[in-house]
């Protein structure tokens, strides 16, 4: 705890020095000017460069899962067709009509 709290008045001490060196940018900063800057800036970056990326990303991730639907589907054909034989031979010892003695 006590490594934080140094760490933080190191800082702290670091802001307010960069502050006096910087008075006259820091008093004529406005902050909704910056954000305005700060937002549109972010919104041509997502547009032209991460959207692209992140939606080849999700497609895919989607392709794989879709294909591992599909395998585990035919997997489950693939047993419901073996349970099917196994009734039907069971059916057939039973003179076919399923019922047992």
């Amino acid at each position: 705890m006590i490594f934080y709290s140094i760490l933080f008045i190191l800082s702290l001490g670091g802001a307010v020095t960069i502050i006096r060196r910087n008075r006259d940018e820091f008093e004529n900063f406005d902050f909704a000017e910056f954000m305005e800057k700060l937002v549109t800036e972010l919104s041509d970056l997502w547009h032209l460069r991460w959207r692209g990326i992140l939606l080849g990303f999700t497609e895919k991730r989607l392709h794989n899962i879709r294909i591992l639907a599909l395998k585990t589907e035919n997997k489950l054909f693939h047993a419901a067709k073996i349970l099917r034989g196994i009734k039907d031979k069971n059916g057939n010892e039973n003179n076919g009509n399923g019922k047992e003695h």
